[in-house]
Order: C-alpha cells, then sequence, then structure tokens
C-alpha cells in the first residue's frame, strides 16, 4: 500500500522547484561547509572553522619550550625616585626627641606633599616636589616612639618624636 501511494504522487517538475524559491548556483558548486557558513552567515555551525585572511597564524615548530611571541610596549607612569636626606640635626629632650631638617623655603611648600610613615621603631618622611626633586628621610630609631609632630617654619622643617619611655638617646639612629 505504501508503493502505491508512492507512485500517485508525481515526481516534482522543474517549475514547481522555482516555486519553492530561488536556488543560486554558485551554492550547488560549493561544498557543504561553504554552502552552510553562506546560508547562515556567523550563525552557522561552521563559521569558527572558517579562513579568516585578518588573524594571524601561529605554527607550531616542535618545540615545547615557551617562547615570545610579541613584544608591546606598555606606556605608564615612571615610577617616583627620592634623593635621600642626609643633611639634618638632631636633640634629645626628656619626652621628645627633635630632628631638624634645614630646607629652604619649606615653608610655602604645599603641606599635603609632606608624607610621614612611622612606627613604634621606625620614621619615614617623604616631601614630594620639592625644588624640582621628592626626598626622603629613612631611619630606624634608637628606641621606641609613641606619636610624630611637625612643626614647619620658613626655611626649617622640625620632627618631634614623642618617645615611649623616658630613655636618654645616645644616637638617633639604631645600632649607628
Amino acid at each position: 500500500m505504501a508503493s502505491e501511494d508512492m507512485e500517485q504522487q508525481p515526481p516534482q517538475q522543474p517549475e514547481q522547484q522555482q516555486e519553492q524559491g530561488p536556488v543560486d548556483a554558485s551554492l550547488e558548486e560549493t561544498s557543504a561547509l561553504h554552502n552552510n557558513i553562506k546560508t547562515k552567515g556567523q550563525n552557522s555551525y561552521y563559521y569558527a572553522h572558517k579562513k579568516r585572511d585578518d588573524v594571524e597564524v601561529h605554527e607550531w615548530d616542535g618545540i615545547a619550550a615557551p617562547r615570545l611571541l610579541k613584544k608591546v610596549a606598555v606606556e605608564g607612569a615612571k615610577p617616583k625616585v627620592f634623593e635621600a636626606i642626609t643633611n639634618y640635626a638632631w636633640a634629645d629632650g626628656k619626652k621628645k626627641v627633635s630632628v631638624y631638617l634645614t630646607l629652604p623655603g619649606i615653608g610655602a611648600h604645599a603641606e599635603e606633599l609632606t608624607e610621614i610613615d612611622w612606627t613604634a621603631s621606625t620614621l619615614t618622611l617623604r616631601i614630594h616636589e620639592y625644588e624640582g626633586k621628592s626626598r626622603v628621610l629613612s631611619l630606624k630609631l634608637y628606641d621606641e616612639i609613641s606619636d610624630v609632630k611637625t612643626k614647619r617654619k620658613e626655611d626649617q622643617l622640625v620632627l618631634l618624636l614623642h618617645k615611649a619611655k623616658e630613655l636618654t638617646w645616645y644616637s638617633l639612629k639604631k645600632d649607628s
């Protein structure tokens, strides 16, 4: 019975194929892969395998060792270079140690460009953009401190280091 149904339907004529839609002759000449890519575009399953002209090709030479493929220049901020402050004086008091830095015009220099970091046994003073340079004073202290205050004068910066214990300091720096 199934064979009878098939015989009763006449085969499709070329005229009926044209009614279904135009068939591009170039699609018939290409492979199924290219046909799929042309008809479905970027949604094609095979789109990822399409050869592109704008992609670099890296051939493997069989060596498993890592190698540099290319160098790219990176533009970034230059690391800040600090010039060491080596000229200073200090005085020991009963509860405080004073450190005197003679710096011409420091009184007019912006306070926010002066940075002080300290722990109980260390002190770091950074002065940014002073006379075109950044300067630093970094010390390992003789004994422990509990606080640091500053006084600004026209040509002098005074650091007041409050001692944790009322001991006599024989040196400003530890092991010197």
